[in-house]
This record gives C-alpha cells, sequence and structure tokens, in this order.
C-alpha cells in the first residue's frame, strides 16, 4: 500500500511540474508577433480562450477575428492575443 502511494505522489509531483514549468520568462521571451497559436502552444502547452470575436469588414474585404487566450498556473499568468490566428500582443504576470 505505501508502495502505491509514493507512487502516486511521485507521478502527481512529475504531472503538476512538466505543466507549470512551461509558465516562465524565457518561454514567454520566446513568443513574439506573428507566431500562430500552434507554435505558441508548442512552447507554452494547450491554452484556454477566454474571449473572441469576429468583424465582416463587408465591401472592403475580408473578416477579421480576434482571440485572448491564458495559460495559469498559479500565480503566473501568460495572456496572448491574437489577430486572425497571429500573436498581436502579450502580457505577463507573476513570471
Amino acid at each position: 500500500m505505501k508502495t502505491i502511494f509514493k507512487s502516486a505522489i511521485i507521478s502527481l509531483s512529475i504531472f503538476l511540474v512538466s505543466c507549470t514549468g512551461k509558465l516562465n520568462k524565457d518561454n514567454y521571451d520566446k513568443i513574439s508577433n506573428d507566431m500562430s497559436v500552434s507554435q505558441v502552444e508548442s512552447i507554452l502547452g494547450k491554452g484556454e480562450s477566454q474571449a473572441s470575436s469576429s468583424v465582416d469588414l463587408g465591401e472592403y474585404g475580408g473578416n477579421i477575428s480576434s482571440e485572448v487566450m491564458t495559460w495559469q498556473s498559479g500565480t503566473k499568468v501568460i495572456s496572448i492575443t491574437f489577430s486572425n490566428g497571429k500573436v498581436m500582443a502579450k502580457a505577463q504576470n507573476g513570471l
């Protein structure tokens, strides 16, 4: 029983470190304008969509979409705004 408990604690610790380890200043600094969502997620892992919008420009042509995604672990937060699927702005807190 103790072995199972120890294994569970070790597995949980490894999982938590792997999830939170990506939210750091070095990875934040790797994010640059015009990166795609998939490029950002390859650095930070899966993000959570907070808001999205889309505007049809009608006769002026095209469609503009935007999405704000966040990555959070405890007090560490990275927030990235995408415009038409590309990084437009980024912010961080607690890194």
